[in-house]
């Protein structure tokens, strides 16, 4: 082993929380912070697109982030980065194992800011896994164990970092046929650039509708979409075996695909934690200022636990630029800065094939297996005035808690859902954060003003319509 290297904060994680605590950590005038990244930094979320060409014509390499070219990140990131992997954590003599290319390596620190991320989950079948593959040093939860990368089988994909999209782009430049196995943003943002790349996609679903983060009233419409653009769905579907030729159902279909991409959702990477000795439940347990169990501790990202702000119950929200806003709190106070995260809720907003649409919080589906009392209120909606042919249709949807429940209160807006044609809701559902987060009911959407344009949206005033169902709902 090398000699030990000495720091005031390291920082655990490449990703966007990893590279942004770093950052702020700088700005605030921290002298001497190393970060530890086991590859290339990218932006995971814009992968898709670069692999689909049509908002990256330049391919997956344009979205590769150049540390010595960033226009936010310190130039002196270049040399306090340590390329590689910490396998071992003792906190009690602040002490991280690294190991890379230049071996192995002791970092002996005086504060942690954990970012490990989550990384891709394949279910555990037959024929994802072969017996001997090169190290890369990333990998995947095969059921409940991690395995390197280099031991997925040659026509098994995932998309999570860089090079899981220069695969993918190989595949689409000499490959026909490709089987994607998951909807939720990203599998369906995938299907569509490899439709778009000219291949024959077929996706998988397990449950009964696309789109987990929509319940199957909204979904239906992404469905109708995909059927117009021939990709054949299957739901309702298990997958039995992963084959040379394509992907075998439980039910005995066998699926074509030279391809098979599985976008079946990630799990929190919580092994050093877990080895640490940290608190975990879902995700690394922290408190309002990112702080974990050790109180020398910060931790960021997908791997963190959070308190869902319309229920007060623990989630993963799993978003890219949460892990940025909950790496400058912990960077604060690290700093001395005393600073908390505002609350939240979980959102996504994503388009497949011109169809937009958004989710935050809660669906109904989801909130009654958690037993929560909850109705649903559906406005139609149109992005133009009738009289303007460019107007498209759409629908909002509003998770309403019909009963008082724990710290819910009846009328409480739980969640909300989108899908609409022509134009992104992006804004839409900032809004919609900010009024579920904050635990807002359905009359508190008369204090948040509509605005018409005729340029941009129809005159109806969609939360009068929302407002007037709550209250022949409830009664008031």
């Amino acid at each position: 082993m090398s000699e030990k290297i000495k720091t005031d904060v390291l920082v655990v994680g490449g990703g966007p929380g990893g590279r942004v605590a770093y950052m702020a950590l700088k700005q605030f005038g921290a002298e001497d912070v190393k970060m530890v990244a086991n590859e290339e930094p990218t932006v995971i979320c814009s992968l898709p697109y670069g692999i689909g060409r049509r908002l990256v014509p330049e391919g997956p390499e344009a979205v590769v982030v150049d540390l010595s070219r960033s226009h936010r990140l310190p130039p002196t990131i270049l040399q306090d980065v340590l390329h590689g992997s910490v396998t071992s954590l003792d906190l009690e003599r602040r002490e991280a194992i690294v190991e890379g290319s230049r071996g192995k390596q002791a970092v002996i620190f005086e504060q942690l800011v954990l970012a490990p991320g989550a990384v891709p989950w394949i279910p555990p079948v037959e024929g994802i896994l072969k017996e001997e593959g090169h190290g890369t040093g990333t990998g995947v939860f095969h059921g409940d164990r991690w395995v390197d990368k280099g031991l997925l089988s040659e026509n098994v994909y995932v998309l999570r970092g860089a090079n899981d999209a220069r695969q993918l782009d190989n595949l689409a430049d000499r490959a026909k046929f490709a089987v994607v196995v998951g909807t939720g943003a990203i599998g369906l943002e995938t299907a569509e650039a490899l439709a778009d790349r000219g291949m024959n996609v077929t996706l998988v679903e397990a449950l009964p509708h696309v789109a987990a983060a929509l319940d199957e009233d909204m979904a239906v419409r992404l469905e109708e979409r995909l059927a117009i653009r021939n990709v054949k769905v299957f739901k309702g579907a298990r997958v039995d075996r992963v084959l040379p030729e394509g992907l075998r159902l439980a039910d005995g279909t066998v699926l074509k695909g030279e391809g098979i991409v599985f976008a079946t959702g990630v799990r929190p990477d919580l092994r050093l934690a877990k080895q640490a000795g940290l608190v975990t439940e879902k995700g690394i347990v922290v408190d309002g200022r990112m702080k974990t169990s050790d109180s020398r501790v910060y931790a960021v990202g997908d791997a963190v636990q959070v308190k869902d702000g319309a229920t007060g119950e623990g989630i993963l929200p799993l978003i890219g630029t949460l892990a940025m806003r909950q790496a400058m709190v912990a960077a604060a106070n690290i700093a001395g800065r005393p600073m908390e995260l505002p609350p939240l809720t979980s959102w996504g907003v994503s388009e497949i094939f011109g169809l937009h649409w958004g989710s935050v919080g809660w669906t109904a589906e989801t909130a009654q297996k958690a037993k929560l009392p909850v109705v649903s209120l559906v406005q139609q909606v149109r992005t133009r005035d009738p009289f303007m042919p460019e107007g498209r249709e759409g629908a909002w949807k509003l998770v309403v808690a019909s009963a008082p429940h724990g710290n819910i209160k009846p009328g409480q807006i739980l969640g909300f859902q989108v899908v609409q044609d022509g134009d992104s809701p992006l804004f839409l559902a900032e809004r919609f954060i900010d009024i579920v987060s904050r635990g807002e009911t359905v009359m508190d959407l008369f204090g948040h003003y509509f605005i018409h344009a005729p340029s941009q949206n129809a005159v109806d005033d969609p939360y009068l319509g929302l407002i007037n169902q709550a209250m022949r709902q409830f009664g008031q």
